[in-house]
């Protein structure tokens, strides 16, 4: 049989084709491909599975169901409301090539460069084919916005969002997962992207990585894509395992911004302890204010994002704070977007995959060990996304310089020089499209 919809949680009609499998065969578990410890045995002197407990108890007695999962022929069509620069072109090809050939390509770009649009007409080409797609991105606000954007161009696709709360993918043609949600598929996708694969969770979970990996035909290929390059990655590249293309500057032709560093003595104390805001800070609040500017305040923690709120809001700001314990992070994202808040205080859950026309950036507390040099990078790349305001302001504020403010300001000025290199920097002239 073709591929396979592992259904541990999801009920499909019966009348669908199905394979029985039980959970763990020959000590390895059949959901999530963990190597099972003979002493892992719960009170029944069952073996269990620790890895994926937390996706529901799995033994060696547990039935898993596999349904195959039917999509319907389509004429699929791409339709795009722009016109690709010469760069994005050449990436695309990339793109394409790596599909073809099946072989696992790496999309470097910086952030804003346009990555998902330069996975179109790959998409459109797996899609002809009569292929099935996985987009995987490391955190459930993000799925939904993709959903819509792919949406847009691919009016004769399905496309449907599976995460926490989205359980539907009936005659999908492409699925957008976070990639937990992965554990319900075996043999299934014949090309999974993999966005922002340095971000947690994906990084260092080998978990994750075998989802992906059992959710794949065995034929099927990953493609990844970041802005940034971990350890790991690096290596994998430099042993020649992945193919890489690279993308140093934004579609509107213009440099990214560079973060100004601005020391406050006793930050945290001031803020945690007095419950006030030093002036520096207040100043640069008021100035971005005065030129109609919205704020993104990044904090290292969640007790930190509250009480710098509240001193905000005292201090006549209109801010409100979100992070991964919020409930309605969409909505404040598009309350913020409609210019509700002034001021949007967050932990790093926004460093990545969201876009808002004109906004500056603090960094609040960056010496804190959180804001790592890929952290700070993503962080930077929220300003000046879009054609109307391709710069905004960046500010560190912290107590002492680490080095991952270091080598973040000396990576971007990197990129810079490449682009300009490369010819594809022309501030004050874009001309990219």
């Amino acid at each position: 049989m073709g591929d396979f919809f592992m259904i541990e949680t999801l009920i499909r009609p019966l009348e669908k084709t199905c394979q029985t499998v039980l959970g763990i065969l020959e000590n390895k578990c059949q959901r999530c491909g963990a190597i099972v410890d003979l002493d892992n045995r719960d009170g029944y002197g069952q073996l269990y599975c620790r890895e994926c407990l937390a996706f529901g108890k799995i033994t060696e007695k547990t039935t898993l169901f596999r349904y195959e999962r039917i999509i319907a022929r389509k004429a699929h069509t791409l339709i795009l409301p722009f016109t690709l620069s010469k760069k994005q072109n050449e990436a695309s090809r990339f793109v394409v090539n790596c599909l073809n050939q099946k072989q696992i390509g790496f999309l470097h770009a910086v952030c804003g460069a346009g990555k998902t649009e330069i996975l179109y007409a790959g998409m459109l080409d797996t899609l002809k084919k009569g292929e099935r797609i996985c987009f995987a991105i490391p955190r459930r606000d993000i799925v939904n916005d993709i959903v819509l954007r792919l949406k847009s161009v691919f009016p004769n696709s399905v496309i449907k969002p599976l995460h926490a709360n989205a359980k539907d993918d009936d005659n999908a043609d492409i699925v957008v997962s976070t990639i937990h949600q992965l554990i319900r598929y075996y043999h299934e996708f014949d090309v999974i992207i993999l966005d922002e694969i340095d971000a947690f969770p994906f990084r260092g979970d080998p978990l994750l990585h075998r989802l992906v990996k059992k959710a794949l035909t065995i034929d099927g290929v990953s493609f990844l894509m970041s802005a940034t390059i971990d350890s790991e990655l690096a290596q994998r590249i430099h042993r020649g395992l992945i193919k890489t293309f690279t993308i140093s500057a934004r579609f509107h032709g213009q440099s990214l911004d560079i973060p100004q560093i601005i020391n406050v003595m006793e930050l945290n104390t001031i803020i945690q302890k007095d419950h006030n805001l030093p002036a520096v800070i207040i100043k640069w609040l008021n100035y971005q204010q005065n030129n109609q500017i919205q704020v993104l305040m990044f904090v290292p923690t969640i007790k930190y994002g509250i009480l710098l709120t509240e001193t905000l809001r005292l201090k006549g700001f209109l801010a409100t704070f979100v992070s991964s314990k919020s409930n309605d992070t969409t909505d404040v994202i598009g309350h913020f977007r409609k210019a509700k808040w002034n001021v949007l205080v967050t932990t790093t859950i926004l460093e990545r995959g969201v876009t808002f026309s004109n906004v500056a950036v603090a960094v609040m507390a960056t010496d804190n060990q959180i804001f790592d040099i890929d952290t700070l990078v993503q962080i930077c790349g929220r300003v000046g996304r879009s054609w109307e305001f391709p710069h905004g302001e960046i500010v560190y504020f912290c107590e002492e310089k680490t080095t991952a403010i270091i080598k973040s300001i000396r990576y971007i000025k990197k990129m810079n020089r490449q682009g300009k290199r490369e010819g594809l920097l022309n501030n004050g002239m874009p001309n990219l499209r």
